[in-house]
């Protein structure tokens, strides 16, 4: 199983083709979340291949829209014309798509599946709750359940974290350690008191937060710019 694992984790491997095609933003997304799962991995003794594989593909699904989602779009935001509840439609069935197109994938393991469809849990899709002004937030969460191992939390953190760290930095922000540290803590603080971390230990969430405070260290800190020595002209 893991010789096909690792195949289907090939830039080439046909569904990943397809994928970087049809939607390249997400494409880049999931690479970048699927390296912070293999850290993550290593660091809880988890099964970083698997971890790797579950990172990739996790949003495969999005390919079926990708124009309606932030990180395939060009300027122009596809949801300011639509009401939220039909956004909320359109968002949160890609989860489905992804596992639609996972059962198209000879073998793909069971035990993925299963980590990738609870990667947001049910959590509440809060940009549309809140332009819809709804007081029952219940009618925007995600239909699928909470994460159930430990490998399916650590797939929604890191995803969550990379999302928000990007486009925080898009807009000009993470500059310092403190702004990095706080993506991190906010995000797990956020998805506890949603009751999505319950598999989690403390010393899982403590090991977690140190590893993406490195990652994002790593990714996003200041490069010092040098002037280039008067002699070399």
């Amino acid at each position: 199983m893991n010789e096909e694992i690792k195949e289907m984790l090939e830039p080439k491997f046909p569904i990943l083709e397809k994928f970087r095609e049809a939607a390249p933003g997400t494409y880049k997304h999931c690479q970048s979340v699927a390296n912070l799962c293999e850290s993550v991995a290593l660091e809880l003794d988890l099964d970083t291949t698997e971890m790797k594989l579950a990172g990739i593909y996790h949003d495969v699904g999005k390919m079926v829209n990708p124009s309606y989602f932030s990180e395939n779009q060009n300027g122009k935001n596809i949801h300011d014309e639509l009401e939220p509840d039909v956004s909320y439609q359109f968002i949160t069935r890609h989860v489905g798509d992804t596992l639609l197109f996972l059962l198209q994938i000879p073998n793909f393991p069971l035990k993925i599946m299963k980590v990738i469809s609870q990667h947001h849990g049910n959590t509440v899709l809060r940009y549309f709750f809140n332009k819809a002004s709804s007081d029952v937030d219940d009618h925007y969460r995600y239909k699928c359940q909470s994460p159930k191992t430990v490998e399916a939390a650590v797939l929604m953190i890191c995803d969550s974290v990379e999302a928000t760290a990007k486009a925080l930095f898009s807009n000009g922000n993470l500059n310092t350690p403190d702004e990095r540290q706080k993506v991190v803590n906010s995000t797990l603080e956020r998805l506890a008191k949603d009751e999505q971390l319950d598999n989690l230990t403390y010393g899982q969430g403590r090991i977690i937060k140190n590893v993406l405070y490195k990652e994002l260290e790593n990714t996003y800190h200041k490069r010092e710019i040098y002037p280039e020595d008067e002699t070399s002209e």
